[in-house]
């Protein structure tokens, strides 16, 4: 722990003409992390910073200060945090190219620790962004200004094209990603990548920084909330960790994130992953989803509820009822789920035999609808198996479908439909 006295004399040295005084002193003062500065009494933290603002010329007296000498004087200054204001004016020029990366690296992340009060420090920045630096400079020159908070027009404008069109790496996209969303500026396309990568992406880095940056958004954009909680299912444990952290951040607790999530069944790309992975946590905002005014939204909630299975049977009354739904998808996706959750071939059956008598579909269609829509309903009663034998005569007459692959799908139903087994597979 830093106390006064040992403060004192570590400053002492730091104004001593002994270099290895110097360099001891600041390598004592780096070993403190931030929270240790705290506590300290401010006339304390104006002698330390005055000190170590005398280190940071590249020369004194003549000398020349090693440059791994200065990094760490600009990391002490960084680990004091705010308080190391006064030292900005020597700062600052070390951004400039000419000085060694390792030295210019370490004073934008400590721009991004003083925070706000660093924003002389913006153009900078900026600067460093449109030249040809390093990919670590300049993730970290983008992460410094979103630490700044600053959010004028200079800054709108290079953070957008960095997005729209990507100079350094891949990592460094999705840092301009993070820090675009923790200053709520809009860039094209934004929240519909951070989301599909965030839920879909192999890469786990990249999952990680997707996360972050949505935890930075407002709970009511679109598909953010969605893309979140399905990310709690996630299987690297420190994209579920920021993805918990950015769903308490928006101050939505799980129950009502799903309700979120099954209101925006229709369109969002994320929802029903996100329902699904929940598992039976989600049945209460799926048998409400059941009742909503869009047949999309009520035929994913019965396709989510059939891949929830047996645990989702609280949902069985609702599904049940659905299966009289006036939209013939909505039915197949109740009839489905129904099996998956219920095994009742009873209450199944007739339903998809009465399918397969469907007639009404748009006068526009190619045949194609018709063809996958008859196929589903066939497929379901090929994985009920022998429970279905009430719908052979359905089949029957659909081997005398116009449609080839009609006809062979209700063939090889009913060889498997007229086998007896005991296996009862999803619908």
């Amino acid at each position: 722990m830093l106390d006064q006295g040992q403060l004192h004399s570590l400053t002492q040295k730091l104004s001593s003409n002994n270099e290895t005084s110097r360099r001891d002193a600041v390598h004592a003062l780096k070993e403190h992390e931030a929270a240790e500065w705290e506590n300290i009494p401010a006339e304390t933290i104006e002698a330390v910073v005055e000190a170590l603002r005398q280190q940071l010329p590249a020369r004194t007296e003549g000398s020349l200060k090693p440059p791994a000498f200065r990094q760490e004087v600009v990391t002490v200054l960084g680990n004091i945090g705010p308080r190391a204001e006064p030292a900005l004016p020597q700062l600052i020029p070390l951004l400039e190219a000419g000085v060694p990366d390792v030295i210019r690296e370490a004073v934008v992340v400590t721009l991004g620790k003083i925070g706000k009060k660093a924003r002389v420090g913006v153009d900078a920045l900026l600067q460093i962004l449109q030249s040809n630096c390093r990919n670590s400079l300049a993730d970290r020159a983008v992460r410094a200004l979103g630490e700044l908070g600053c959010t004028d027009e200079r800054v709108r404008s290079v953070l957008v094209n960095l997005w729209l069109v990507p100079v350094y790496s891949q990592n460094n996209q999705a840092q301009v990603a993070i820090t675009l969303c923790k200053l709520k500026i809009d860039a094209p396309g934004l929240l519909k990548t951070l989301c599909s990568i965030v839920v879909n992406n192999r890469d786990v880095s990249l999952r990680k920084a997707a996360a972050e940056a949505l935890s930075w958004c407002s709970k009511t954009d679109f598909d953010v909330v969605p893309a979140l909680t399905a990310a709690t299912h996630d299987d690297d444990e420190e994209v579920r960790n920021l993805s918990e952290t950015g769903l308490a951040r928006l101050r939505i607790a799980k129950p009502k994130a799903l309700q979120q999530c099954a209101l925006q069944l229709k369109d969002s790309s994320c929802a029903e992953t996100a329902l699904r992975k929940s598992g039976q946590a989600a049945v209460t905002a799926l048998i409400e989803a059941l009742a909503a005014k869009e047949p999309l939204c009520r035929e994913k909630a019965a396709r989510t509820l059939g891949s929830i299975g047996e645990a989702a049977v609280e949902a069985v009354p609702a599904l049940t009822d659905t299966l009289d739904d006036k939209d013939p998808e909505v039915r197949l996706s109740a009839a489905k789920g129904l099996w998956n959750v219920s095994k009742n071939a009873e209450r199944v059956v007739p339903v998809l035999a009465d399918l397969l008598g469907r007639k009404d579909f748009p006068k526009d269609d190619p045949g194609e609808m018709r063809r996958r829509f008859l196929q589903s309903v066939i497929e379901s009663l090929c994985r009920i198996g022998s429970p279905a034998r009430g719908a052979m005569a359905a089949l029957t007459r659909k081997t005398q479908d116009e449609n080839r692959l009609i006809r062979e799908s209700a063939q090889r139903a009913l060889r498997e439909i007229s086998t007896p087994s005991t296996n009862k597979t999803p619908a």
